[in-house]
């Protein structure tokens, strides 16, 4: 069956979602995180796990290019700043190991690796164990690797971590990125992350059934505090990252930190 959507400009499609009320939202203020996991179905939920996996089955299959936020992408369109990041680094230290932290079933590896050295690069992935275990017995790719325990990821001598759209849907982020700095992870990558001038805000992002059905808790840091908490974990900011994609009414943004 034809695929409309490859043809139809991200404009366009973007305002017949709004049209059709098939856009992302957001709800509610909550005072802590378990109580918006007890108004929303969770991250966790298995339907989300399967679109991904039908999705990402057209990446396998050679008819989609990459599969993100569990919805395939038929044209390639790497991430710029990611790659310069990688090739910044690969020119200093020849090969790196790369964590990529809640990066689902490849996401960010299909996106970019064409455009990088593979033999250069070793790329770790940290995820919930049904995309692990799906992702070991489907996907045999020699330097991309698959893990649920984090801590068996960072004895792997890892210079870059990624978090692309990840940390906002962490209970206890801080708690992970204090981790991380402990190990002494020279750069971090944050991609895709909503950020807000005002207090921090707990909300529920509910996601549009045509996608799949469900709803998870969702974090919108404060941009001052965050920034404030990686220089208190020994980071600097080395660049700053604007995008004009939004979740709900707050823009992404994302930042490439290095340990001082």
């Amino acid at each position: 069956m034809l695929n409309l959507k490859k043809f139809i400009p991200s404009k366009i499609r973007t305002t017949l979602n709004q049209l059709l009320n098939r856009n992302i939202k957001l709800i509610g203020n909550f005072k802590s995180w378990k109580e918006a996991s007890l108004n929303s179905k969770g991250y966790s939920d298995i339907q989300i796990f399967k679109k991904t996996k039908s999705s990402f089955e057209k990446v396998l299959n050679g008819k989609a290019s990459y599969e993100r936020d569990s919805v395939a992408f038929y044209k390639d369109s790497p991430n710029k700043d990611l790659l310069k990041v990688i090739s910044d680094i690969v020119k200093k230290k020849n090969k790196i190991n790369i964590c990529d932290f809640g990066g689902s079933l490849a996401s960010s590896y299909f996106q970019n690796i064409k455009f990088l050295n593979k033999s250069q690069i070793t790329w770790n992935i940290f995820e919930q164990k049904m995309y692990v275990n799906y992702a070991k017995k489907n996907i045999k790719i020699s330097n991309l690797n698959f893990f649920s325990d984090l801590d068996k990821v960072l004895k792997k001598n890892i210079k870059l971590i990624i978090f692309s759209s990840v940390l906002q849907y962490l209970e206890y982020p801080n708690k992970i990125l204090y981790k991380i700095s402990k190990k002494k992870i020279k750069h971090i990558l944050i991609l895709r992350t909503p950020f807000t001038n005002k207090s921090e805000l707990l909300k529920i992002q509910i996601i549009p059934k045509y996608i799949y059905d469900s709803s998870y808790p969702v974090r919108i840091f404060n941009y001052k505090s965050f920034i404030l908490i990686m220089k208190k974990n020994g980071y600097k900011v080395q660049k700053k990252i604007f995008t004009r994609e939004k979740l709900g009414n707050y823009f992404y943004k994302g930042l490439y930190l290095i340990k001082n």
